[in-house]
């Protein structure tokens, strides 16, 4: 069987026995709490969802330790703002083991295993020598020597170490700063460029409106003059059909009178 708890906003399943770690509760080690915010509770005679809560459940636990989590780093940039925040955090957490899981008309408890008893070794004094045991003081003593020249050994490695770890973070550091440098002078550079380039394309498309309308009316102007010409020339012939009538109707009495005279 197992059970669904909720705490610190986070669900967990839980059974009997089991030890997690969730955000920072109120105790010491050693202490028990109760969980009593379950919202499912699974048993060999069924399954009850909670709405939003399993009604009477409740998980028993027993604190057995408080301690942070590992740290993070939190890093917040801002282009063209010159905003570089980096903080760190380490998150308060509290480790449990479940002792029982309980509600209306059941309850589980873990069976606590009794330790056995450790067998006790019969102890024999040896029986040493005046010699072996000056030998074997000897030997320990140059063993203590050994032993404190790799401590001082390590010691030192591990400074060194530290002292590495430090300056690669630091380097990290800059190079994230040169990186971010980088990309907003890029950035800025591309606003730039893209701003020269609408307004060429501006300047281009204004100059040629500009030609489109001037080569428009200097066609009208050529259209205006040829229909002026064609109107004069239609005109000249008009006239001139009509003084052709006029001279043939003189000509015609002429003939008249040369007739009645004969």
């Amino acid at each position: 069987m197992y059970a669904v708890v909720r705490t610190g906003g986070k669900q967990y399943r839980v059974t009997l026995g089991d030890n997690l770690e969730v955000e920072k509760l109120a105790g010491d080690v050693g202490d028990s709490i109760v969980l009593d915010d379950v919202l499912m509770v699974a048993r060999d005679e069924g399954i009850q969802i909670g709405q939003p809560t399993v009604e009477g459940a409740s998980v028993t636990a027993r604190i057995t330790g408080q301690h942070r989590g590992e740290k993070i780093l939190v890093f917040r940039y801002r282009p063209k703002k010159r905003v570089r925040v980096r903080r760190g955090h380490r998150q308060f957490l509290t480790r449990l083991q479940i002792l029982k899981i309980s509600g209306d008309g059941y309850e589980y408890v873990k069976e606590e295993q009794e330790a056995a008893p450790e067998p006790v070794a019969e102890v024999v004094e040896p029986v040493v020598e005046e010699a072996e045991a000056a030998a074997a003081v000897a030997a320990i003593t140059e063993t203590d020597a050994v032993v404190e020249a790799a401590t001082e050994e390590v010691a030192d490695a591990d400074e060194n170490a530290i002292d590495a770890v430090k300056e690669t973070v630091a380097k990290a550091g800059d190079a994230v700063e040169d990186v971010s440098d980088t990309v907003g002078d890029a950035l800025e550079a591309v606003s730039d460029k893209a701003s020269d380039a609408a307004e060429a394309v501006g300047d281009m498309a204004g100059d040629a409106v500009e030609a489109v309308g001037d080569a428009a009316s200097d066609a009208l102007d050529a259209a205006t003059d040829a229909a002026g010409d064609a109107v004069d020339a239609v005109a000249k012939n008009l006239k001139g059909l009509m003084g052709r009538g006029e001279k043939s109707g003189d000509v015609a009495d002429a003939d008249e009178d040369k007739k009645e005279e004969g």
